[in-house]
């Protein structure tokens, strides 16, 4: 090859190494776009999922609150109620450690009447059947002697309106 040829094709400055220089900077340009875009995302949809399973732990705090602290709610005046009676419920708040509410708390006695109790609260579906019963078979206490009462217990995060509704059952002497 002659030295012609060389200056000829290297000493061409008509701009298309100009050309797919600026095309590979758009392009990367896009891709970084693209990756900023799809992080942000990524980053909200983390953040969401966090926030849904505080709330509902918050409102499982609850759940157990209720549960241990059962004294609290089980009271002379809420034993002595009816089972249709408003004051047959129990409102209480679930405070964290630095005494943030983190829930609230209601204790219901289960009724039976005939029908899934719903009073349009969220979450308040409540299966309808015998507030008082035998122990289940199994648990130590002789039918004989021990009557179970049911309740319906519902916490609702006060973060958000996440709600987790449990039926427990608490043992007493027959009248």
């Amino acid at each position: 090859m002659d030295r012609h040829f060389f200056d000829k094709h290297l000493g061409n400055n008509d701009g298309s190494v100009t050309i797919v220089s600026l095309m590979v900077l758009v392009i990367l340009t896009l891709a970084g776009i693209a990756a900023i875009a799809i992080s942000n995302n990524e980053t909200a949809i983390v953040r969401n999922q966090q926030m849904a399973t505080t709330t509902f732990y918050n409102a499982e705090t609850g759940i157990n609150d209720a549960r241990v602290n059962y004294t609290t709610w089980l009271t002379n005046s809420f034993l002595s109620a009816s089972e249709t009676e408003a004051s047959g419920e129990f409102d209480a708040l679930t405070t964290d450690d630095e005494g943030n509410p983190v829930a609230t708390i209601q204790v219901r006695c289960i009724e039976n009447s005939g029908s899934t109790v719903f009073d349009g609260d969220v979450g308040d579906q409540i299966p309808a059947m015998s507030h008082t019963a035998s122990p289940p078979s199994g648990s130590g206490y002789s039918a004989k002697y021990f009557q179970i009462r049911r309740y319906s217990i519902t916490s609702t995060a006060t973060s958000d309106n996440t709600v987790v509704q449990v039926g427990a059952w608490k043992i007493f002497n027959k009248p």
